[in-house]
């Protein structure tokens, strides 16, 4: 099964997506301030697994081998957030790992043998499947990076790669709470996404795929392996393992670079998801130069309002500026929006695209009122959690937009009319 690069590619699939859907329910079930009882985070956690097998199994076949080694998979997956608890565990380390594995098999298993077989029904492409599960776990990391720059909470911790002196895949779950949990989570589902991307690229590397294909692959790893760099300097400020602040020179610039540079890794792979779908191979959309030109303008104005935007949360600086931009991509967005969903019944998937940029632009300028109406007024002082909210909602909102029109603009390349 994993020989074959069709197979690997869904088993690799259904195996990240099994582990961060369990990631996302351990991380809210654990956000300070809204704890969840703990039997609650298990029980969703381990729900995923035979959900995972059972999606697996039906979509991709193979009953229940397929869906035991999904549960293997991301029971593999998982030793990345429990390896404290295997630390911890000390002589029985070795049993608590072979019942981890165990329960994974297991239970994916099951949901594997409770699938049928899904008939007629059309499986996407695996290889932009797995990519999309990729960019799924990307988005769910620049949330919860928002959370640590609303939160504060980018210094909680002051080494890096180590946690207080510790290996961070060994730093006990026990202490993580306040401002330590925002930022150790943030770095093991960096580690997540890190490891996501290198096997991306090597499964790709050994698939029948294009060299383009491939060497984007490899291109978005180095993207975020520095990403991963930027984030680690930011907090010490050189390469160190040191602990003293007489050693550490922490960098809010690398912190603004890390912000921008995070959402455009975002949305290269949600671009590559779009390269590698069976619908970019049979489709050849249509658009002219002035449509493509409008695109790259808007493009320009996202990025300028993005780095604008983390002006505003890193130095609380150039806030009228940002506003005044978000009217700027807000105008130009809608029309660029209106060109591509024209003429309907002709413009096959630009119509839906230019829909959802629409809807995008008027909910992310809903927030951006709601976070002025915050700022502005006496309700900030009573309002943390909201504002909290709003800005990381806006943030997360901004980088979904620049990946839709990162894709939109891939799209308008595939087929170009003068």
């Amino acid at each position: 099964m994993f020989f074959d690069p069709e197979r690997r590619a869904a088993l690799l699939t259904f195996g990240f997506l099994v582990t961060v859907d369990m990631w996302i329910w351990a991380y809210l079930g654990h956000l300070p301030g809204f704890l969840w009882p703990s039997w609650l985070i298990l029980l969703l956690m381990l729900a995923c697994l035979p959900l995972g097998g059972f999606l697996a199994a039906r979509w991709s076949g193979g009953g229940v081998q397929k869906g035991a080694m999904v549960g293997l998979l991301a029971s593999l997956l998982n030793l990345l957030i429990l390896g404290s608890l295997l630390k911890e565990a000390g002589s029985w380390a070795t049993l608590f790992l072979c019942g981890n594995l165990l329960l994974g098999v297991l239970l994916g298993g099951l949901g594997g043998f409770l699938s049928r077989d899904s008939g007629d029904w059309e499986a996407p492409d695996w290889n932009s499947g797995f990519t999309a599960v990729v960019s799924l776990s990307t988005f769910f990391l620049l949330v919860a990076g928002g959370l640590v720059t609303s939160k504060e909470a980018g210094l909680a911790v002051p080494d890096w790669p180590n946690s207080f002196g510790t290996n961070m895949f060994f730093y006990p779950l026990s202490k993580m709470s306040g401002g330590i949990f925002y930022e150790h989570s943030h770095r093991l589902l960096g580690s997540l996404v890190g490891l996501g991307c290198l096997v991306l690229a090597l499964h790709l590397s050994a698939s029948r795929v294009s060299s383009r294909l491939k060497r984007m692959a490899w291109f978005v790893l180095l993207a975020v392996s520095f990403q991963g760099l930027l984030g680690g300097l930011r907090v010490t400020g050189n390469l160190t393992l040191s602990q003293e602040a007489a050693d550490l020179s922490p960098s809010i610039l690398l912190a603004m670079v890390h912000g921008v540079f995070g959402q455009l890794v975002f949305a290269l792979l949600v671009m590559a998801a779009v390269l590698m779908s069976r619908s970019w191979r049979v489709r050849e959309e249509k658009s002219d130069r002035s449509e493509r030109r409008a695109l790259n303008l808007l493009i320009a104005a996202l990025l300028l309002q993005l780095s604008l935007g983390v002006l505003v949360r890193h130095l609380a600086w150039g806030l009228w500026i940002h506003i005044a931009g978000a009217l700027l991509v807000f105008l130009v967005g809608l029309t660029v929006a209106a060109r591509f969903w024209e003429h309907a019944e002709k413009r096959g998937l630009f119509r839906p695209m230019g829909k959802g940029l629409a809807a995008l632009l008027v909910l992310q300028l809903c927030l951006g009122v709601i976070a002025a109406i915050v700022i502005f007024t006496p309700l900030r002082e009573n309002s943390t959690g909201l504002e909290v909210l709003v800005s990381t909602g806006h943030q997360a909102l901004g980088a979904l937009l620049l990946a839709l029109v990162f894709s939109l603009r891939a799209w308008a390349s595939r087929k170009e009319t003068v």
